[in-house]
């Protein structure tokens, strides 16, 4: 897309299915964005007071923790809570018992909503102009 937005723009991911990192990472990095990644929810705190992201993509389903949880901790977090967080995730109600989406997240956990959830396979294009129009905001 091209349009320097995501210049230099520090994104978070935490996603366990490599082939979905690899492609997140390609997607953001084209667009000019430094990328910080982990498999492991159980990192996503340690690494994002350390490097401070502009954004963060999370799975619902990691191997170690619910990404959920891991949101929950960043809405509740001193300074994290601010941070812009997008939802990119194949869990369906079967999985969970729930169908999961920014609002229910939000009522469930009683925290602000997500910025955005995007069920996989998603849209590059809509993920990214998602991403676009909340750097934009910032």
């Amino acid at each position: 897309m091209d349009n320097n937005l995501l210049k230099d723009k520090k994104i978070l991911i935490l996603e366990d299915e490599i082939d979905v990192l690899n492609s997140l990472k390609i997607l953001f990095e084209s667009e000019g964005a430094k990328i910080i990644c982990s498999q492991y929810a159980s990192k996503a705190i340690f690494l994002a007071e350390k490097e401070l992201p502009d954004l963060c993509v999370f799975d619902v389903m990691l191997p170690d923790e619910n990404g959920i949880q891991v949101f929950v901790e960043f809405r509740n977090h001193p300074f994290l809570c601010y941070t812009p967080i997008i939802f990119v995730s194949g869990v369906n109600s079967f999985e969970l018992g729930n169908t999961w989406t920014a609002n229910s997240i939000s009522e469930k956990y009683q925290v602000p909503p997500p910025d955005g959830f995007f069920d996989k396979p998603f849209n590059p294009d809509d993920l990214l102009h998602t991403v676009f129009e909340i750097v934009a905001k910032r």
